[in-house]
């Protein structure tokens, strides 16, 4: 009797439901909302996009353009200030990062597997987000190229006149 009643229980066991999209879609949970960080993005950008269009409307096209010389000689006479001094390294780094890190956390998902001890990591196709965090990190490698050329230029300037005096 006892077998027959553990049967009978045994058919009466409701099965587990199993759930596969959800398991996903919990795991790919997005760090940051793609609109909102595409937004912040672009706002980030405004600022040094700006500066070089008109650097590039001043030196390259050589237009004068009385707007364009303004920007540039406001954006130096603030970086000769000494109290205003970091807001260049501000706008043509700090928010160019924090825009790339944003707009690529908005597109990467992030997932865990304990059993095969995995990070997996998948990359939603949303263009605007990466062509802003490309932009971003485009910007960003243009500033630090121009500060590492402008370094050297002033070392090698430097050494070149220290060199030529002495002789």
């Amino acid at each position: 009797m006892e077998e027959h009643d553990f049967l009978r229980r045994m058919e009466n066991l409701r099965k587990p439901e199993i759930n596969a999209g959800a398991s996903q879609r919990q795991m790919k949970l997005a760090l940051m909302n793609t609109k909102k960080s595409a937004t912040w993005g672009i706002w980030f950008l405004v600022a040094p996009i700006l500066f070089f269009s008109c650097v590039a409307i001043n030196y390259l096209f050589h237009w004068n353009w009385g707007i364009a010389g303004g920007f540039i000689e406001w954006i130096a006479k603030i970086d000769h200030q000494s109290a205003t001094v970091w807001v260049s390294p501000l706008l043509f780094v700090l928010l160019p990062a924090i825009g790339a890190v944003i707009n690529l956390l908005a597109v990467m998902h992030f997932a865990y597997d304990n059993l095969a001890r995995e990070l997996i990591v998948t990359i939603k196709i949303k263009w605007l987000n990466i062509v802003l965090a490309a932009l971003s990190l485009g910007i960003i490698a243009i500033v630090l190229l121009y500060a590492i050329i402008e370094n050297s230029a002033e070392r090698a300037i430097k050494k070149y006149d220290i060199e030529w005096r002495s002789k």
